[in-house]
């Protein structure tokens, strides 16, 4: 299944590089755990941008493939990391919080993206990483009380994302094990 969109035209990482943090990665070329960021990332951005791995070279966030979100959904601006994912009903769209995960769900911006989204049969996800070493937790929000929500007011919509976010923060994050070895890039050189 194919969920990765054309690129939004002139939509440029800039100074952005909450990829190199937030993602866990665990394929045979290169491992790094979610939360720990890639030792190549420096102030300036990426080290070895020029000689990055395929997989770094290949990879862009939701924000740089959604025209929708616009420039304040820059992951480092909203602290909200978007990906699309596959999903039993096409192509989900992942919101991690990053940060203070409250604060972001009660703009006035998040909850409407929510609401659009759900209200438009668009697979939403809710996700907050784990710490270090641990697995993230995440829950589909296309369910009869989100729905109910957003037929009603941003304030529903938030009471339902608050008591969500509840449950996603009780979450028992298992340790994240990694299946492959050999490059881990997030230990200090």
């Amino acid at each position: 299944m194919d969920y990765q969109l054309a690129l939004v035209p002139g939509r440029e990482c800039g100074g952005c590089t909450v990829c190199c943090t937030a993602m866990a990665i665990d394929r045979p070329e290169i491992q790094k755990d979610a939360g720990v960021t890639c030792r190549h990332c420096t102030a300036k951005g990426c080290a070895i941008y020029d000689m990055r791995p395929s997989l770094c070279r290949d990879y862009h966030c939701g924000w740089r493939q959604l025209s929708v979100l616009d420039d304040s959904w820059r992951p480092d601006r909203s602290h909200v990391f978007v990906e699309l994912e596959p999903h039993a009903n096409g192509t989900a769209v992942s919101l991690v919080l990053l940060g203070n995960p409250l604060k972001t769900v009660r703009q006035p911006w998040f909850l409407d993206f929510v609401a659009t989204g759900v209200w438009g049969n668009l697979p939403v996800m809710l996700g907050i990483p784990g710490p270090p070493g641990r697995q993230g937790a995440s829950l589909e929000l296309n369910t009869e009380a989100m729905l109910d929500a957003a037929r009603t007011s941003r304030a529903a919509v938030k009471a339902v994302l608050e008591a969500e976010l509840k449950l996603l923060q009780g979450f028992d994050f298992p340790p994240r094990r990694f299946r492959n070895h050999g490059n881990n890039v997030g230990d200090p050189a």
